[in-house]
C-alpha cells in the first residue's frame, strides 16, 4: 500500500520540508483554482484528519488579511494538538515560476502564521505540481 492510498490518519509522519511537499503533491495536486489550503500536524509530525481549503482568496493579500485566520488555527492546533505546526500552501493556476502575487502572499503567510506557530512548509501548487513559496 502506497502512503498516498492511506487514510490521512494512517500517513507516515511528516518532518522535514521534503515530506511536507511531498504530502502537498499528494493532497493537493496541481492547481485547478486559486484558494489556501491549510493542513495541521501535531508535534510529532502526524496529520490531523482537517484539510481545509479557503477559496475566493484575492490576487494579492493586503497585509494582515490573514492574521484572523492564523489565530484560529493556533486556537484548533492548542486544542487538538499542543505544539503542533501548519503547512500552507497557495494553489493558483499558472507556471511554476514565483510571481509577484506569489511573493506577496508569502510574505503574508510568514508574517501571521509565523508569529503564532511554526510553518512546517510554505508552497505553492502551480499548473504542473508544487513548489517551494520562498520569498
Amino acid at each position: 500500500m502506497t502512503p498516498s492510498s492511506l487514510s490521512i490518519e494512517d500517513q507516515p509522519p511528516v518532518t522535514s520540508l521534503d515530506e511536507a511537499r511531498e504530502r502537498v503533491a499528494d493532497l493537493v495536486g496541481h492547481a485547478i483554482s486559486r484558494q489556501l489550503w491549510l493542513m495541521l500536524f501535531d508535534a510529532a509530525g502526524r496529520q490531523l484528519p482537517l484539510v481545509i481549503p479557503v477559496g475566493g482568496i484575492p490576487l494579492r493579500p493586503d497585509p494582515g488579511d490573514s492574521v484572523q485566520m492564523a489565530s484560529g488555527i493556533t486556537t484548533i492546533l492548542a486544542d487538538c494538538a499542543p505544539g503542533g505546526s501548519v503547512v500552507l500552501t497557495l494553489e493558483r493556476p499558472g507556471g511554476a515560476a514565483l510571481t509577484a502575487p506569489d511573493q506577496a502572499w508569502a510574505r503574508e503567510l510568514r508574517a501571521s502564521f509565523g508569529k503564532v506557530l511554526p510553518i512546517l512548509g510554505l508552497f505553492v501548487a502551480h499548473d504542473t505540481g508544487v513548489a517551494d513559496l520562498a520569498e
